[in-house]
């Protein structure tokens, strides 16, 4: 009997232990399936950022369709400064920097025609804190004679930086018409004209 009762301890013992590990090793093998689960899902998120990025690219603008948008600004305020319509020119000011800080983001460098490695944003740089500070201060100044100067000074900058770029073909030039008919650039405009 005491036999009977010792092969039933060491038996109540092996099963409690085998009950108390068994949810343990239930546990180790859900997390080792969660785990693969995860590292799928991360692949089909790799996968699908991929393809996100690819398609991103593929639709980002140009840069000759980025800088076409700064000689429409660039034009615009040019007669916005003819008429001293001064908030008109600041806002065509700022539009014509912004659109180039968004090339130098997109294309911090670019490559001449003949491969050459051309630093955008230094070139950019130079500009920004003297023709384009210039041009600022003669808009915020609302001088008429310095804005029509710091205008034509902005060009050569800009045309000594499409030289830089390898396009000495793209010579800018101050506006003989305005780049869109539907702007009034007049200060006292009344509306609609």
């Amino acid at each position: 009997m005491l036999k009977t009762l010792l092969v039933f301890v060491i038996g109540a013992l092996i099963g409690g232990l085998v009950v108390w590990k068994l949810p343990a090793l239930g546990q180790t093998a859900g997390k080792d399936a969660a785990d693969q689960t995860k590292a799928d899902a991360a692949r089909v998120d790799l996968t699908a950022l991929n393809n996100d990025v690819a398609r991103l690219k593929s639709i980002v603008p140009s840069n000759s369709h980025i800088m076409e948008d700064v000689s429409f600004h660039y034009s615009n305020l040019w007669f916005a400064g003819q008429k001293k319509n001064w908030p008109l020119a600041m806002f065509y000011f700022n539009e014509t920097r912004n659109h180039i800080r968004w090339l130098i983001t997109k294309s911090p460098t670019a490559k001449t025609p003949e491969g050459e490695v051309v630093n955008l944003q230094g070139i950019f740089d130079g500009i920004d804190t003297s023709s384009l500070a210039m041009l600022k201060k003669s808009i915020e100044d609302k001088n008429s004679e310095d804005f029509n100067a710091k205008y034509k000074l902005m060009l050569e900058a800009c045309y000594s930086c499409h030289k830089s770029a390898g396009r000495p073909y793209l010579r800018p030039m101050v506006p003989t018409v305005p780049p869109q008919a539907i702007i009034n650039y007049n200060v006292e405009a009344s509306w609609p004209s």
